[in-house]
């Protein structure tokens, strides 16, 4: 019978020795032969044996499963094998479908947000309550922001999508920061969650949409809001809210990236 070397098997399955040599360990893949200088020698049988091995794992059965099934092979336990393959086939699918209805939102998203206009103006809406998560970390690092989003994601009940992208995150402006002409530094940081136990409250907003990330922008796109709301005797009744509809994570083009702001008021 014809045997072949450990490092054979390796370049000809794409599977590390290292990986080969665990499995050796774990019981599941013995050599048929091992040196006195500790070469390692494997038959077809073992062959036949890492062809079930690499089968199974694709379909992300444990080790342990394998080994159960490997050192007792009978037709029930093959029946039984078959029957923990289908069902993780089915939660496979599910997850995929679920995947796929997730990037076709993700996709419709994306082509909605990148025509938006810019040039619409300042707009008067009124919005519902919002369910969010919110971070009471004062900061004027994009980088610190991200961050933060990353860790009020982890809090999340289902991470298997991410949310801290695709519009579903922003910072909040403080009231004082606002009215001072402070538009750098950020008071706190949220992610939209419809299980957050904080929320934003309902009401008229002020909104406008603008592209790109200079400093320069945000200084001219909030005094442009302070302007219309001397103009028209309005107060913000709340801090600013600026959620970022395209941002770093979906293009490295700054002039691509598109934020807007809701400004809660009320007359003077």
């Amino acid at each position: 019978m014809k045997l072949y070397r450990i490092g054979q098997v390796s370049k000809l399955y794409g599977i590390s020795v290292e990986t080969l040599r665990h499995y050796e360990k774990q019981g599941l893949l013995l050599p048929s032969k091992v040196t006195d200088s500790g070469y390692r020698y494997y038959d077809s049988r073992q062959i036949w044996r890492l062809n079930l091995i690499r089968t199974l794992r694709k379909l992300d059965i444990g080790l342990s499963d394998i080994a159960r099934f490997i050192q007792d092979r009978t037709l029930d336990s093959s029946a039984d094998l078959l029957d923990l393959q289908l069902a993780t086939i089915t939660e496979k699918k599910r997850e995929l479908e679920l995947l796929e209805d997730e990037l076709t939102r993700r996709r419709a998203y994306l082509q909605q947000t990148r025509r938006i206009d810019v040039s619409g103006g300042i707009r008067h809406q009124v919005i519902p309550e919002r369910r969010v998560r919110i971070s009471s970390a004062e900061t004027s690092s994009f980088w610190e922001v991200d961050r933060i989003h990353k860790e009020l994601e982890s809090q999340m009940a289902d991470q298997k999508i991410t949310y801290f992208a695709w519009g579903k995150a922003g910072v909040f402006l403080g009231q004082d920061a606002f009215e001072q002409g402070d538009y750098q530094t950020y008071k706190q940081v949220f992610i939209f969650d419809e299980q957050g136990e904080e929320c934003l409250p309902a009401g008229d907003y002020l909104c406008l949409y603008y592209r790109g990330e200079s400093p320069e922008t945000i200084t001219q796109e909030y005094r442009r809001l302070q302007a219309y709301m001397d103009e028209k005797q309005l107060i913000a009744s709340g801090p600013a809210i600026e959620i970022y509809r395209l941002d770093i994570h979906e293009t490295d083009r700054q002039e691509e990236y598109l934020t807007e702001i809701q400004i809660p008021y009320r007359p003077v």
